[in-house]
């Protein structure tokens, strides 16, 4: 390029302005590319599957009257009937739990008993044998628990020798081929269990947990004076289940319900503090963009108003007014470049310290490039307005304090 030299030179005399200019674009640099990929973070786990059928499902907890053992079950199984006979309501399940309640159990896992072995938190469910169809999980190898294998305890102290496991959960102990864990012995807080099948996606209640992945379920109806419920709705018939099942509990005396919500509510109170950053984070993006844009083009406007007398000069020496547009655009695109090249280098230190500080993976290089492309787009549409007003100066400029 024949105006690269000039340019160079031209910036070096004058490195105060374009010094600013690049700083600024460095700092925005670093944000947004930094700012972009926690955007996509969260947005990610705003969306991530917990591999229920979260349309037509709702949860809530409610009380038994009584506490002897015996009569707590046969109430609680006398509550489940009813809700199941409702016309609005698919399939209901006790849990000790549910994913995206915040509140749940682990256990520590492994394929053998002794504390080598023991290597893995996995998260930890209780269910009925209508817990995966409530659920509305794929079942996608071996086989589901039957009801004869439920067991009933208001301590967890049933002889439960069964689980159900997360597609996840297997691929963590059989890497090369997660079928291969069917009918093996995991060991659960130093208790065997068989492996009786596989779901293709249950997560655990905690979203943000390394392990959230890894879960098993467990064939146990765990009862207590405040037990947990979930139910399946018919298509179409979420709210009007709700209704029925809540005035159908109520009929009992004494009895009391909370946290009855289906799940796009638990998942908007869950993620809310999220969702509040997410769009945090995009008022911080376009208000670096505007002001970026902004001091392009003022510091773009400045030049050209300082440097009219040359290019006047340049016009009646010959040079064309798609010359002088060319040269301002190049000139722009260098100063943006130096920054960009600069932020790079910041954007990497920035994000080492969020993934030593807060766990984060390191931001990929498409990210760095795509934000290289957009700030040099946004440097080239601020200086298209200065620089064809350069372009218009007239020839005579260069004669007239003559």
């Amino acid at each position: 390029m024949n105006d690269l030299k000039p340019i160079l030179n031209t910036l070096w005399r004058a490195k105060s302005a374009p010094l600013l200019l690049i700083l600024q674009i460095a700092v925005t640099f670093t944000i947004l590319v930094n700012a972009v990929y926690l955007i996509i973070q969260k947005e990610a786990l705003l969306i991530e599957p917990s591999g229920l059928d979260e349309d037509v499902i709702f949860t809530f907890q409610t009380n038994v009257q009584s506490s002897e053992p015996e009569e707590m079950i046969a109430l609680v199984k006398q509550d489940l009937r009813d809700i199941r006979s409702l016309p609005s309501v698919e399939n209901v399940t006790v849990m000790n739990s549910f994913p995206l309640s915040d509140w749940g159990s682990y256990a520590l896992t492994g394929l053998g008993p002794t504390d080598e072995d023991m290597n893995i938190y996995t998260g930890y469910y209780t269910g009925d044998e209508h817990a995966i169809n409530t659920m509305g999980l794929e079942l996608i190898a071996g086989e589901a628990p039957t009801e004869g294998e439920v067991q009933d305890s208001i301590d967890y102290s049933a002889d439960v020798t069964q689980a159900i496991v997360s597609k996840g959960f297997a691929e963590r102990f059989y890497p090369d081929d997660w079928r291969a864990i069917l009918g093996t012995t995991v060991y659960l807080n130093y208790e065997p269990y068989i492996v009786k099948g596989v779901v293709k996606e249950l997560k655990s209640v905690w979203p943000n947990w390394y392990s959230h992945a890894n879960t098993v379920l467990v064939p146990l109806r765990h009862i207590s004076s405040d037990y947990k419920v979930l139910v399946r709705a018919r298509l179409g018939e979420l709210e009007q289940a709700k209704l029925q099942v809540v005035e159908q509990l109520m009929k009992t005396p004494g009895r009391h319900l909370d946290k009855v919500m289906d799940y796009q509510q638990m998942r908007e109170d869950k993620f809310k503090s999220e969702t509040a950053a997410i769009k945090t984070l995009y008022w911080v993006i376009v208000g670096l963009v505007l002001l970026t844009l902004l001091g392009i083009f003022g510091q773009a406007r400045f030049t050209i108003v300082k440097r009219r007398k040359q290019i006047g000069t340049r016009r009646a020496l010959g040079a064309s007014r798609g010359d002088i547009l060319r040269y301002c655009m190049a000139e722009n695109a260098i100063v943006t470049f130096i920054g960009i090249v600069l932020g790079v280098i910041c954007a990497l230190l920035a994000n080492v310290q969020l993934v030593n500080h807060f766990d984060m993976a390191p931001v990929p290089v498409i990210y760095l490039l795509q934000v290289a492309g957009v700030i040099l787009i946004v440097g080239q549409l601020a200086v298209c307005q200065p620089a064809w007003m350069a372009a218009r100066v007239s020839p005579a400029l260069a004669t007239r304090s003559v």
